[in-house]
C-alpha cells in the first residue's frame, strides 16, 4: 500500500474530535452600498479598506480581546469574549472608519453597521460555526448605516456603567490575546426595536438599537426578613494595609458602612453584617472559603489611599463560589463628604455593583436549564424575562416561576412575583380570560401571604391586584401602606402608591411617591416600569411635557409595553402633539392588536373619575377606535 493510500482513514472509521462549543460574542459588520463604492471608486476603497483591516487587526481587537475571524472585501466577522468588549468594538469601528473618511465626498465614504449577537459556538483556529453566527449577520443586515443592532442575549448581557465580566473560556486552545486586554466600561443607550423580520427566520426576532450616550433628557428631581431567592454579599472593610495613619482604617470601615447600608435597603441582597465581616480586614481570605461560612454569594473588597484630602478606593466584586473578579474599578473622591456622608462615591459604587451582580445571575438564568440553577438565579432570570414583554420570554418567565413554586413549597417570594406575571399579562392585553387570570393572581398572592403575612414585596402586589384587577382601590391603599410601615424601602409599593393617587387624579401625591420609587428602585431590569408609571403620575400632574419625557425613556428601554403607550399617547395628545400622539397610538395598535377606548376604560382603575373622560377623548383624538 502507497504511503499516501496508508494515510487515508477508512470512511465511516476515523474518530472526528469531539466538537467543543463555548460562549462567545459575535459580530458581524458590513460595509454599507459596497458594489457601489467598489465600481465607483474601487483602487481607492480597496486601500483604504486594506488600511482599515489591518488598524483593527492591530488597534481595535488585542485590547478588547477580539479576534477577526473573516476579512472579506465588504465585511468582517470578528469574535470576543464578552459583549461588552464587543460592543466597544463595533463602536470604535465606526469611528475608526469615519476617520478614514476625511476628505474624500460623501458617496466614496465607507460607512458600517454591525450586529451583535452572544451564543454558544464550535471555534476553530480559522473559523466559527453555529446558527448564531447567522442571526448575527441578519441583525447586521437590518442596522441602518453607521448603527450597532444587538440580539436580545447581547442586550441582556450590557449593563450600563459596568465593566464586563469574566467569562468561562471553555476547553478549546484558541489565538485569543488576553495579556494585553484591558476592561470595558460603555456609556451607552440602548433602543428597543421590538420584533423585526429576519430573512430566512420564520419567526420575527426582537432586537435592540445600541449607541454612544447622548444628551441626557431633563428629568424632575428626585426628594426625596430573609428568603432563599436573595443574594448574599458580604462587604470587606477597605484598607491599605502599608498605612500608618488611623484616618484610614476609620476611613475604610466608614465607606463600608455607608455602602453596607446601601445595599440592605434592596429585597433582593442578603447583606452580611460588618460584625462578621471586620474580621477578615487584615488578612487574606479564599474566597469560595468566604462562601462556605458566611453563605454569600458575592464579595466587596478593595484598597484605600489617601492623597491629601482625597482618596482613591480600588475596588473589586468576587463571585465567591467561583473564586472569580467579575468586576473592578477605581473610584476618587473627598475625605471630607466621606466623613460626613455625603459623598457621591458610595452611590455610584452600590449602582455599579448590584447592577453587576444582577446583570451576571440573569445571564445565568437565561443560559442554563432550571435543575442546574440555584434559586436566586432563577427568579432574577424570571423577573427579567418577564419583563421584556416579548411573548416567548414572558412564557419562560411563568414557568421559571412555577419551578421555584414547586422547589420551594415554604417560600413566599416566587409566588409573589407569579401574581404580578398575571397582571402584566391582563395589563398587555395577551389575557384569553382576564376573569380567570385575577383568580390566578389572587391565588398565588394569598399563597405568598398565608407563608409570610409581613412580607412586604407580596403586600405590595397584592394591592397591584386589588387594584388593576378587582378595581378595589380602598383595598388596595390598605395594602400599600401595610407594605410601607413594614419596610419603607420597598419600592414597588411606593411605585404602586403612586398609581392609586393617580387614578384619583391627585397628581401632587402621585409624583410624590413616584420619585419616591424611583430613588428606592430595586437593581433589576424594570427601569422601564418605573419611568412608564412616573409617565402616570407626571400626567395626572398636568406636566405634560416631562411625562413625555419620561414616557419615552421608558419606550427606549421597551417598546412592547402597551401601557407606557397608551399613557404617552394621552400625554401628547393633551400637551399639544397631535401628529406625535397619532403615531403613538399606531405602535399601540401594533403592540396590541384590537385595542379600544372602551377596552381602555374597561382596564383603568380610574375610570369613574372626571379626569378619565378627558383621558378617553385624548385617546379618540389621536385615533384609537371606539371599540
Amino acid at each position: 500500500m502507497a504511503p499516501e493510500e496508508a494515510a487515508q482513514p477508512e470512511v465511516g472509521k476515523h474518530p472526528w474530535p469531539e466538537l467543543v462549543r463555548v460562549r462567545r460574542t459575535v459580530v458581524v459588520v458590513d460595509v454599507v452600498e459596497s458594489v457601489r463604492l467598489l465600481r465607483e471608486h474601487e483602487n481607492d476603497v480597496i486601500q483604504r479598506w486594506r488600511q482599515f483591516v489591518q488598524q483593527v487587526r492591530s488597534d481595535v481587537l488585542p485590547v478588547r480581546n477580539g479576534r477577526m475571524v473573516k476579512s472579506l472585501g465588504d465585511g468582517m466577522l470578528l469574535e470576543f469574549r464578552s459583549v461588552p468588549q464587543a460592543v466597544d468594538a463595533a463602536f470604535e469601528l465606526h469611528r475608526l472608519a469615519s476617520a478614514f473618511n476625511q476628505g474624500r465626498p460623501q458617496d466614496a465614504s465607507i460607512v458600517l453597521r454591525a450586529g451583535v449577537h452572544e451564543t454558544d459556538l464550535v471555534v476553530e483556529e480559522y473559523d466559527v460555526f453555529g446558527s448564531g453566527v447567522n442571526l448575527a449577520a441578519r441583525l447586521c443586515s437590518v442596522a441602518q448605516p453607521g448603527e450597532t443592532i444587538l440580539s436580545p442575549q447581547a442586550r441582556q448581557a450590557l449593563v450600563p456603567d459596568i465593566d464586563a465580566d469574566i467569562e468561562d473560556l471553555g476547553d478549546a486552545d484558541l489565538p485569543m490575546p488576553d495579556t494585553t486586554a484591558r476592561p470595558v466600561r460603555l456609556d451607552l443607550e440602548i433602543e428597543d426595536l421590538g420584533l423585526v423580520n429576519l430573512k430566512h427566520f420564520s419567526e420575527r426576532q426582537r432586537a435592540f438599537r445600541a449607541g454612544p450616550i447622548g444628551e441626557r433628557m431633563p428629568m424632575w428631581a428626585s426628594q426625596g426578613a430573609g428568603h432563599d431567592e436573595r443574594i448574599g454579599i458580604a462587604v470587606i472593610p477597605f484598607e491599605d494595609p502599608l498605612a500608618t495613619e488611623r484616618i484610614q482604617s476609620v476611613l475604610g470601615e466608614v465607606l463600608a458602612d455607608d455602602l453596607i447600608a446601601q445595599f440592605a435597603r434592596l429585597p433582593q441582597l442578603n447583606v452580611i453584617s460588618r460584625l462578621s465581616t471586620t474580621r477578615l480586614r487584615d488578612r487574606s481570605f479564599d474566597a469560595q472559603v468566604l462562601h462556605e461560612v458566611l453563605g454569600c454569594n458575592y464579595a466587596v473588597t478593595g484598597t484605600l489611599t489617601l492623597v491629601g484630602e482625597r482618596f482613591r478606593l480600588r475596588v473589586q466584586l468576587v463571585n465567591c463560589p467561583l473564586g472569580e473578579v467579575i468586576w473592578a474599578e477605581g473610584l476618587d473622591g473627598r475625605v471630607a463628604e466621606a466623613l460626613d456622608g455625603s459623598s457621591p462615591v458610595v452611590e455610584r459604587l452600590g449602582e455599579q455593583i448590584g447592577a453587576a451582580m444582577v446583570g451576571a445571575e440573569v445571564r445565568r438564568a437565561v443560559r442554563l436549564p432550571l435543575p442546574t440553577l440555584d434559586s436566586y438565579t432563577i427568579l432574577l432570570g424570571a423577573i427579567s424575562q418577564m419583563h421584556l414583554l416579548s411573548p416567548r420570554e414572558f412564557g419562560r418567565a411563568r414557568e421559571m416561576l412555577s419551578y421555584l413554586c414547586d422547589r420551594h413549597p415554604r417560600s413566599p417570594a416566587p409566588r409573589a412575583w407569579l401574581a404580578k406575571w398575571h397582571v402584566l399579562r391582563v395589563a398587555q392585553g395577551w389575557s384569553e380570560r382576564e376573569d380567570d387570570d385575577h383568580q390566578m393572581a389572587r391565588l398565588a398572592v394569598s399563597q405568598a401571604l398565608d407563608l409570610d403575612g409581613g412580607f412586604s414585596l407580596a403586600l405590595a402586589i397584592d394591592g397591584l391586584v386589588h387594584a388593576y384587577l378587582g378595581k378595589d382601590l380602598e383595598q388596595a391603599s390598605d395594602r400599600y401602606s401595610q407594605a410601607i410601615q413594614i419596610n419603607p424601602n420597598e419600592g414597588l409599593a411606593w411605585l404602586f402608591q403612586s398609581a392609586l393617587h393617580a387614578y384619583a387624579n391627585d397628581g401632587q401625591d402621585a409624583v410624590r411617591c413616584a420619585l419616591q420609587a424611583q430613588r428606592l428602585s430595586p437593581l433589576d431590569p424594570m427601569r422601564y416600569y418605573y419611568d412608564n408609571f412616573t409617565s402616570m403620575a407626571l400626567l395626572s400632574h398636568g406636566d405634560y411635557d416631562t411625562a413625555i419625557s419620561y414616557g419615552k425613556r421608558s419606550l427606549r428601554a421597551n417598546r412592547t409595553h402597551g401601557s407606557t403607550l397608551r399613557i404617552l399617547a394621552i400625554a401628547q395628545s393633551l400637551g399639544g402633539h397631535a401628529d406625535e400622539a397619532h403615531q403613538t397610538v399606531q405602535d399601540l395598535l401594533r403592540v396590541e392588536r384590537g385595542f379600544s377606548v372602551s377596552q381602555y376604560l374597561r382596564r383603568y382603575p380610574g375610570a369613574d373619575r372626571p379626569h378619565a373622560v378627558r383621558y378617553a377623548q385624548a385617546l379618540r383624538e389621536a385615533g384609537l377606535p371606539e371599540n
